[in-house]
Protein backbone atom coordinates (compact mmCIF):
# COMPACT_ATOMS: atom_id res chain seq x y z
CA UNK A 1 0.00 0.00 0.00
CA UNK A 2 1.38 3.39 -1.01
CA UNK A 3 1.43 6.41 1.27
CA UNK A 4 -1.46 8.01 -0.62
CA UNK A 5 -3.53 4.82 -0.40
CA UNK A 6 -2.81 4.66 3.32
CA UNK A 7 -3.97 8.27 3.67
CA UNK A 8 -7.17 7.51 1.77
CA UNK A 9 -7.86 4.43 3.90
CA UNK A 10 -7.14 6.38 7.07
CA UNK A 11 -9.57 9.10 6.01
CA UNK A 12 -12.32 6.64 5.07
CA UNK A 13 -11.99 4.65 8.29
CA UNK A 14 -11.85 7.81 10.39
CA UNK A 15 -14.97 9.23 8.73
CA UNK A 16 -16.87 5.98 9.17
CA UNK A 17 -16.12 5.64 12.87
CA UNK A 18 -16.75 9.34 13.54
CA UNK A 19 -20.19 9.17 11.91
CA UNK A 20 -21.08 6.07 13.93
CA UNK A 21 -19.88 7.77 17.11
CA UNK A 22 -22.01 10.86 16.43
CA UNK A 23 -25.14 8.80 15.71
CA UNK A 24 -24.84 6.51 18.74
CA UNK A 25 -23.78 9.28 21.17
CA UNK A 26 -26.80 11.33 20.05
CA UNK A 27 -29.19 8.42 20.57
CA UNK A 28 -31.40 8.13 23.62
CA UNK A 29 -31.11 4.36 23.48
CA UNK A 30 -27.76 4.30 25.30
CA UNK A 31 -29.45 5.85 28.35
CA UNK A 32 -32.20 3.21 28.56
CA UNK A 33 -29.86 0.32 29.32
CA UNK A 34 -29.07 -0.67 32.86
CA UNK A 35 -25.61 0.27 34.05
CA UNK A 36 -24.39 -3.32 33.91
CA UNK A 37 -25.80 -3.85 30.41
CA UNK A 38 -24.29 -0.62 29.12
CA UNK A 39 -20.85 -1.36 30.54
CA UNK A 40 -20.86 -4.87 29.12
CA UNK A 41 -21.98 -3.61 25.69
CA UNK A 42 -19.42 -0.81 25.58
CA UNK A 43 -16.54 -3.09 26.54
CA UNK A 44 -17.62 -5.80 24.12
CA UNK A 45 -18.02 -3.30 21.27
CA UNK A 46 -14.57 -1.90 21.94
CA UNK A 47 -12.84 -5.30 22.08
CA UNK A 48 -14.59 -6.65 18.98
CA UNK A 49 -14.04 -3.54 16.89
CA UNK A 50 -10.33 -3.30 17.70
CA UNK A 51 -9.49 -6.96 17.22
CA UNK A 52 -11.53 -7.31 14.03
CA UNK A 53 -9.71 -4.35 12.47
CA UNK A 54 -6.38 -5.59 13.82
CA UNK A 55 -6.79 -9.02 12.19
CA UNK A 56 -8.16 -7.59 8.93
CA UNK A 57 -5.30 -5.08 8.55
CA UNK A 58 -2.36 -7.28 9.50
CA UNK A 59 -3.50 -10.83 8.72
CA UNK A 60 -6.17 -10.62 6.02
CA UNK A 61 -4.69 -7.72 4.04
CA UNK A 62 -1.08 -8.33 5.20
CA UNK A 63 -0.40 -4.60 5.40
CA UNK A 64 3.03 -3.65 6.79
CA UNK A 65 3.44 -1.98 10.15
CA UNK A 66 4.11 1.73 9.69
CA UNK A 67 5.24 4.65 11.83
CA UNK A 68 7.27 4.61 15.02
CA UNK A 69 7.26 0.83 15.57
CA UNK A 70 9.48 -0.16 12.60
CA UNK A 71 11.41 3.11 12.83
CA UNK A 72 12.17 3.15 16.57
CA UNK A 73 10.43 0.63 18.86
CA UNK A 74 11.42 -2.58 17.06
CA UNK A 75 15.08 -1.70 16.31
CA UNK A 76 15.65 -0.46 19.87
CA UNK A 77 14.23 -3.70 21.26
CA UNK A 78 16.68 -5.73 19.16
CA UNK A 79 19.62 -3.51 20.12
CA UNK A 80 18.78 -4.12 23.76
CA UNK A 81 18.64 -7.88 23.15
CA UNK A 82 22.16 -7.53 21.72
CA UNK A 83 23.22 -6.30 25.19
CA UNK A 84 23.33 -2.65 24.20
CA UNK A 85 21.95 0.05 26.46
CA UNK A 86 19.84 3.12 25.62
CA UNK A 87 21.47 6.56 25.87
CA UNK A 88 24.90 4.93 25.57
CA UNK A 89 25.00 2.38 22.75
CA UNK A 90 22.01 3.67 20.80
CA UNK A 91 19.96 6.88 20.86
CA UNK A 92 16.46 6.75 22.30
CA UNK A 93 13.85 9.45 22.76
CA UNK A 94 11.92 7.34 25.24
CA UNK A 95 11.97 6.52 28.94
CA UNK A 96 14.65 4.21 30.39
CA UNK A 97 12.46 1.10 30.50
CA UNK A 98 10.80 1.62 27.12
CA UNK A 99 13.20 -0.54 25.15
CA UNK A 100 13.11 -3.17 27.94
CA UNK A 101 9.33 -3.41 27.60
CA UNK A 102 9.53 -3.79 23.83
CA UNK A 103 12.36 -6.30 24.12
CA UNK A 104 10.21 -8.45 26.38
CA UNK A 105 7.41 -8.37 23.81
CA UNK A 106 9.82 -9.22 20.99
CA UNK A 107 11.11 -12.20 22.97
CA UNK A 108 7.56 -13.54 23.10
CA UNK A 109 6.91 -12.88 19.41
CA UNK A 110 9.63 -11.55 17.15
CA UNK A 111 7.39 -9.30 15.10
CA UNK A 112 6.44 -5.60 15.14
CA UNK A 113 2.84 -6.78 15.35
CA UNK A 114 3.53 -7.97 18.92
CA UNK A 115 4.01 -4.34 20.01
CA UNK A 116 0.71 -3.33 18.41
CA UNK A 117 -1.07 -6.25 20.06
CA UNK A 118 0.26 -5.18 23.45
CA UNK A 119 -1.01 -1.62 22.90
CA UNK A 120 -4.48 -2.95 22.02
CA UNK A 121 -4.55 -5.21 25.08
CA UNK A 122 -3.57 -2.27 27.30
CA UNK A 123 -6.31 -0.12 25.79
CA UNK A 124 -8.91 -2.80 26.52
CA UNK A 125 -8.62 -1.77 30.20
CA UNK A 126 -9.15 1.93 29.48
CA UNK A 127 -12.95 1.86 29.39
CA UNK A 128 -13.45 -0.28 32.56
CA UNK A 129 -11.05 1.95 34.52
CA UNK A 130 -12.45 5.24 33.30
CA UNK A 131 -16.08 4.17 33.65
CA UNK A 132 -15.42 3.50 37.31
CA UNK A 133 -13.47 6.71 37.86
CA UNK A 134 -15.69 9.05 35.81
CA UNK A 135 -18.87 8.09 37.67
CA UNK A 136 -17.37 9.62 40.81
CA UNK A 137 -17.48 13.16 39.38
CA UNK A 138 -19.64 13.12 36.22
CA UNK A 139 -23.27 12.34 35.54
CA UNK A 140 -24.27 8.93 34.24
CA UNK A 141 -25.38 10.52 30.97
CA UNK A 142 -21.98 12.16 30.47
CA UNK A 143 -20.15 8.93 31.26
CA UNK A 144 -22.16 6.94 28.73
CA UNK A 145 -21.70 9.49 25.97
CA UNK A 146 -17.96 9.56 26.69
CA UNK A 147 -17.73 5.78 26.52
CA UNK A 148 -19.52 5.69 23.16
CA UNK A 149 -17.28 8.44 21.77
CA UNK A 150 -14.20 6.55 22.91
CA UNK A 151 -15.34 3.26 21.37
CA UNK A 152 -16.00 5.02 18.06
CA UNK A 153 -12.95 7.30 18.24
CA UNK A 154 -10.95 7.53 15.03
CA UNK A 155 -8.06 8.81 17.16
CA UNK A 156 -7.97 5.65 19.26
CA UNK A 157 -8.51 3.41 16.26
CA UNK A 158 -5.74 4.87 14.11
CA UNK A 159 -3.06 5.70 16.62
CA UNK A 160 -3.41 2.58 18.80
CA UNK A 161 -5.05 -0.24 16.83
CA UNK A 162 -3.20 0.45 13.57
CA UNK A 163 -0.12 2.48 14.52
CA UNK A 164 0.46 0.76 17.88
CA UNK A 165 1.31 3.97 19.76
CA UNK A 166 2.14 3.02 23.34
CA UNK A 167 0.93 6.41 24.60
CA UNK A 168 -2.14 4.38 25.54
CA UNK A 169 -0.13 2.77 28.36
CA UNK A 170 0.32 6.25 29.82
CA UNK A 171 -3.42 6.87 29.42
CA UNK A 172 -4.21 3.66 31.31
CA UNK A 173 -1.80 4.45 34.15
CA UNK A 174 -3.22 7.98 34.42
CA UNK A 175 -6.71 6.49 34.72
CA UNK A 176 -5.50 4.13 37.44
CA UNK A 177 -3.86 7.12 39.14
CA UNK A 178 -7.18 9.00 39.16
CA UNK A 179 -9.02 5.94 40.51
CA UNK A 180 -6.42 5.47 43.27
CA UNK A 181 -6.74 9.17 44.14
CA UNK A 182 -10.51 8.78 44.41
CA UNK A 183 -10.01 5.92 46.84
CA UNK A 184 -7.64 8.08 48.92
CA UNK A 185 -4.62 5.96 48.07
CA UNK A 186 -2.45 8.92 47.18
CA UNK A 187 0.90 7.14 47.28
CA UNK A 188 -0.34 4.47 44.88
CA UNK A 189 -1.67 7.18 42.57
CA UNK A 190 1.75 8.83 42.51
CA UNK A 191 3.36 5.48 41.73
CA UNK A 192 1.06 4.92 38.73
CA UNK A 193 1.79 8.34 37.23
CA UNK A 194 5.52 8.08 37.85
CA UNK A 195 5.64 4.56 36.44
CA UNK A 196 4.30 5.84 33.12
CA UNK A 197 7.16 8.37 32.98
CA UNK A 198 9.71 5.63 33.65
CA UNK A 199 8.15 3.06 31.34
CA UNK A 200 7.11 5.03 28.22
CA UNK A 201 8.27 8.66 28.04
CA UNK A 202 8.79 11.69 30.24
CA UNK A 203 5.57 13.48 29.14
CA UNK A 204 3.51 12.33 32.19
CA UNK A 205 5.73 14.56 34.34
CA UNK A 206 3.66 17.38 32.86
CA UNK A 207 0.57 16.13 34.69
CA UNK A 208 2.10 16.02 38.17
CA UNK A 209 0.82 19.48 39.25
CA UNK A 210 -2.80 18.50 38.51
CA UNK A 211 -2.48 15.41 40.72
CA UNK A 212 -0.71 17.30 43.51
CA UNK A 213 -3.43 19.98 43.65
CA UNK A 214 -6.20 17.38 43.59
CA UNK A 215 -4.70 15.12 46.26
CA UNK A 216 -5.96 15.77 49.79
CA UNK A 217 -2.75 14.29 51.20
CA UNK A 218 -0.50 15.68 48.48
CA UNK A 219 2.72 14.83 50.32
CA UNK A 220 1.93 11.11 50.16
CA UNK A 221 1.24 11.42 46.44
CA UNK A 222 4.54 13.23 45.94
CA UNK A 223 6.48 10.61 47.89
CA UNK A 224 5.06 7.76 45.79
CA UNK A 225 5.78 9.74 42.62
CA UNK A 226 9.36 10.69 43.52
CA UNK A 227 10.38 7.25 44.79
CA UNK A 228 9.52 5.48 41.53
CA UNK A 229 10.97 8.31 39.45
CA UNK A 230 14.22 8.28 41.44
CA UNK A 231 14.55 4.50 41.15
CA UNK A 232 13.69 4.39 37.47
CA UNK A 233 16.01 7.15 36.36
CA UNK A 234 18.49 6.90 39.24
CA UNK A 235 19.61 3.37 38.34
CA UNK A 236 20.41 4.47 34.80
CA UNK A 237 22.16 7.60 36.06
CA UNK A 238 24.29 5.43 38.36
CA UNK A 239 25.35 3.51 35.26
CA UNK A 240 26.60 6.81 33.83
CA UNK A 241 23.95 6.89 31.12
CA UNK A 242 22.71 10.25 29.88
CA UNK A 243 19.15 10.12 31.22
CA UNK A 244 18.51 13.63 29.87
CA UNK A 245 19.16 12.54 26.30
CA UNK A 246 15.43 12.43 25.37
CA UNK A 247 15.06 16.06 26.43
CA UNK A 248 18.14 17.28 24.59
CA UNK A 249 17.35 15.23 21.48
CA UNK A 250 13.74 16.35 21.28
CA UNK A 251 14.37 19.94 22.35
CA UNK A 252 15.37 21.27 18.94
CA UNK A 253 12.94 19.23 16.83
CA UNK A 254 9.94 20.78 15.09
CA UNK A 255 6.77 19.31 13.66
CA UNK A 256 3.58 20.45 11.99
CA UNK A 257 0.14 20.43 13.68
CA UNK A 258 0.86 23.13 16.23
CA UNK A 259 0.63 26.91 16.56
CA UNK A 260 4.39 27.62 16.18
CA UNK A 261 4.37 25.81 12.82
CA UNK A 262 1.40 27.86 11.64
CA UNK A 263 2.96 31.17 12.67
CA UNK A 264 6.36 30.27 11.22
CA UNK A 265 4.73 29.23 7.94
CA UNK A 266 2.79 32.48 7.71
CA UNK A 267 5.78 34.68 8.54
CA UNK A 268 8.47 32.66 6.78
CA UNK A 269 10.62 33.11 9.85
CA UNK A 270 11.70 30.63 12.55
CA UNK A 271 12.48 32.27 15.91
CA UNK A 272 15.09 30.87 18.33
CA UNK A 273 13.96 27.77 20.19
CA UNK A 274 14.09 29.48 23.58
CA UNK A 275 11.43 31.98 22.49
CA UNK A 276 8.87 29.32 21.63
CA UNK A 277 9.85 27.20 24.64
CA UNK A 278 9.39 30.25 26.84
CA UNK A 279 5.89 30.88 25.51
CA UNK A 280 4.96 27.25 26.20
CA UNK A 281 6.35 27.51 29.74
CA UNK A 282 4.34 30.68 30.41
CA UNK A 283 1.12 29.07 29.18
CA UNK A 284 1.70 25.99 31.33
CA UNK A 285 2.42 28.16 34.38
CA UNK A 286 -0.82 30.06 33.79
CA UNK A 287 -2.75 26.79 33.71
CA UNK A 288 -1.03 25.63 36.89
CA UNK A 289 -1.99 28.93 38.55
CA UNK A 290 -5.62 28.36 37.50
CA UNK A 291 -5.47 24.89 39.07
CA UNK A 292 -4.07 26.34 42.28
CA UNK A 293 -6.88 28.88 42.38
CA UNK A 294 -9.44 26.12 41.85
CA UNK A 295 -7.85 24.12 44.68
CA UNK A 296 -7.92 27.05 47.08
CA UNK A 297 -11.56 27.84 46.30
CA UNK A 298 -12.76 24.24 46.58
CA UNK A 299 -14.86 23.27 49.58
CA UNK A 300 -13.30 20.72 51.89
CA UNK A 301 -16.05 18.18 51.24
CA UNK A 302 -16.01 18.52 47.45
CA UNK A 303 -14.08 15.87 45.49
CA UNK A 304 -11.29 17.35 43.37
CA UNK A 305 -11.36 14.68 40.68
CA UNK A 306 -12.55 17.17 38.08
CA UNK A 307 -9.47 19.23 38.83
CA UNK A 308 -7.06 16.41 38.10
CA UNK A 309 -8.94 14.90 35.14
CA UNK A 310 -9.61 18.08 33.20
CA UNK A 311 -6.41 19.67 34.50
CA UNK A 312 -4.44 16.90 32.78
CA UNK A 313 -6.52 17.38 29.63
CA UNK A 314 -5.83 21.14 29.71
CA UNK A 315 -2.09 20.68 30.14
CA UNK A 316 -2.00 18.15 27.31
CA UNK A 317 -3.92 20.44 24.96
CA UNK A 318 -1.68 23.39 25.84
CA UNK A 319 1.31 21.23 24.93
CA UNK A 320 -0.31 20.28 21.62
CA UNK A 321 -1.02 23.91 20.75
CA UNK A 322 2.11 25.73 21.89
CA UNK A 323 4.91 23.17 21.68
CA UNK A 324 7.01 23.36 18.52
CA UNK A 325 7.21 19.56 18.60
CA UNK A 326 3.85 17.96 19.18
CA UNK A 327 1.62 15.73 17.17
CA UNK A 328 -1.96 14.39 17.31
CA UNK A 329 -1.11 10.96 18.83
CA UNK A 330 -0.56 12.84 22.11
CA UNK A 331 -4.36 13.18 22.23
CA UNK A 332 -4.47 9.51 23.28
CA UNK A 333 -2.95 10.50 26.65
CA UNK A 334 -6.17 12.21 27.77
CA UNK A 335 -8.68 10.98 25.20
CA UNK A 336 -11.33 9.69 27.62
CA UNK A 337 -11.37 12.97 29.61
CA UNK A 338 -11.84 14.82 26.30
CA UNK A 339 -14.78 12.55 25.47
CA UNK A 340 -16.29 13.49 28.86
CA UNK A 341 -16.61 17.10 27.71
CA UNK A 342 -19.67 16.34 25.58
CA UNK A 343 -22.06 14.90 28.12
CA UNK A 344 -22.85 18.25 29.71
CA UNK A 345 -23.68 21.73 28.45
CA UNK A 346 -25.84 23.01 25.62
CA UNK A 347 -25.71 22.52 21.85
CA UNK A 348 -24.81 18.87 22.39
CA UNK A 349 -25.47 17.66 18.85
CA UNK A 350 -23.52 20.53 17.32
CA UNK A 351 -20.58 19.93 19.63
CA UNK A 352 -20.68 16.19 18.92
CA UNK A 353 -20.60 16.92 15.19
CA UNK A 354 -17.60 19.23 15.66
CA UNK A 355 -15.82 16.56 17.69
CA UNK A 356 -16.46 14.01 14.93
CA UNK A 357 -14.86 16.37 12.39
CA UNK A 358 -11.98 16.98 14.79
CA UNK A 359 -11.34 13.22 15.01
CA UNK A 360 -10.99 12.99 11.23
CA UNK A 361 -8.69 16.01 11.12
CA UNK A 362 -6.50 14.59 13.89
CA UNK A 363 -5.88 11.31 12.06
CA UNK A 364 -5.38 12.81 8.59
CA UNK A 365 -3.61 16.17 8.73
CA UNK A 366 -0.36 14.83 10.15
CA UNK A 367 -0.47 12.01 7.62
CA UNK A 368 -0.79 14.60 4.84
CA UNK A 369 2.31 16.33 6.20
CA UNK A 370 4.28 13.06 6.27
CA UNK A 371 2.97 11.54 3.02
CA UNK A 372 2.46 14.47 0.65
CA UNK A 373 5.01 16.95 1.96
CA UNK A 374 7.64 14.53 3.32
CA UNK A 375 7.57 16.34 6.69
CA UNK A 376 8.90 19.62 5.32
CA UNK A 377 9.42 22.46 7.78
CA UNK A 378 7.77 25.87 7.97
CA UNK A 379 10.04 27.74 5.55
CA UNK A 380 9.42 25.38 2.56
CA UNK A 381 5.74 25.43 3.44
CA UNK A 382 5.84 29.25 3.40
CA UNK A 383 7.31 29.20 -0.11
CA UNK A 384 4.68 26.70 -1.28
CA UNK A 385 1.95 28.98 0.06
CA UNK A 386 3.55 32.01 -1.60
CA UNK A 387 3.45 30.14 -4.91
CA UNK A 388 -0.24 29.39 -4.40
CA UNK A 389 0.09 25.61 -4.60
CA UNK A 390 -3.42 24.16 -4.14
CA UNK A 391 -2.30 21.23 -1.98
CA UNK A 392 -0.41 23.65 0.29
CA UNK A 393 -3.55 25.75 0.74
CA UNK A 394 -5.58 22.64 1.58
CA UNK A 395 -2.95 21.60 4.11
CA UNK A 396 -2.97 25.09 5.63
CA UNK A 397 -6.75 24.87 6.12
CA UNK A 398 -6.44 21.50 7.86
CA UNK A 399 -3.71 22.90 10.12
CA UNK A 400 -5.80 25.92 11.09
CA UNK A 401 -8.84 23.75 11.81
CA UNK A 402 -6.79 21.30 13.88
CA UNK A 403 -5.20 24.00 16.05
CA UNK A 404 -8.60 25.70 16.40
CA UNK A 405 -9.98 22.34 17.55
CA UNK A 406 -7.24 22.08 20.17
CA UNK A 407 -8.07 25.59 21.39
CA UNK A 408 -11.79 24.80 21.55
CA UNK A 409 -11.19 21.66 23.59
CA UNK A 410 -8.78 23.56 25.85
CA UNK A 411 -11.46 26.15 26.68
CA UNK A 412 -13.98 23.38 27.33
CA UNK A 413 -11.50 21.53 29.57
CA UNK A 414 -10.71 24.61 31.64
CA UNK A 415 -14.42 25.29 32.08
CA UNK A 416 -15.03 21.72 33.26
CA UNK A 417 -12.01 21.88 35.54
CA UNK A 418 -13.49 24.92 37.30
CA UNK A 419 -17.03 23.50 37.47
CA UNK A 420 -17.80 22.00 40.89
CA UNK A 421 -18.83 18.37 41.09
CA UNK A 422 -22.66 18.16 41.26
CA UNK A 423 -23.84 17.79 44.84
CA UNK A 424 -25.64 14.53 44.13
CA UNK A 425 -22.32 12.97 43.07
CA UNK A 426 -20.47 14.01 46.23
CA UNK A 427 -20.09 10.86 48.36
CA UNK A 428 -21.74 10.99 51.74
CA UNK A 429 -19.33 11.15 54.70
CA UNK A 430 -18.71 7.93 56.57
CA UNK A 431 -20.47 7.77 59.94
CA UNK A 432 -18.40 6.87 62.96
CA UNK A 433 -19.52 4.39 65.56
CA UNK A 434 -20.52 7.20 67.95
CA UNK A 435 -22.62 9.20 65.48
CA UNK A 436 -26.36 8.54 65.15
CA UNK A 437 -27.76 7.20 61.89
CA UNK A 438 -30.18 9.76 60.44
CA UNK A 439 -33.36 8.64 58.75
CA UNK A 440 -33.55 9.91 55.20
CA UNK A 441 -36.90 11.01 53.84
CA UNK A 442 -38.02 9.57 50.57
CA UNK A 443 -37.74 12.08 47.72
Amino acid sequence: MTGIQSLEARTALGCSFSVVGYIVASSRGIHRLTRHAFDRTANLAFILSRFVIFFVVFFALHLPVRGDIPAFYFPEAHWLLQHRLPYRDFPSSYAPLHSFLDAGLVLLWNSPIAIILFAILAECFIIPVWLRAARLFASESAVRIAAVLYVASAISLQFVTIDGQDNVVIALLLGLGVLALARQREALSGIFVSLSAVLIKFLPLLFAPAFIFAARRWLRWLIGFVVVLALGYGIFAAMHLNIFYPLTAEGSQRTASDLPYLLESAAGYIPPSFVEDGVLAIVLLILIAVMLRARLRARAETPLLRLVVFGCASLNLALLIFSKKSWPPYLVLTLFPLCLLFGEGGYRRLRLACFAIFNVLAVTTHSIWATVFSQFLAEPFHHALAQGQPIAIVFLITQILLVAGYAWLLVESIDMMLTPTPAKLVPEPQLTANEPQLTRKAP
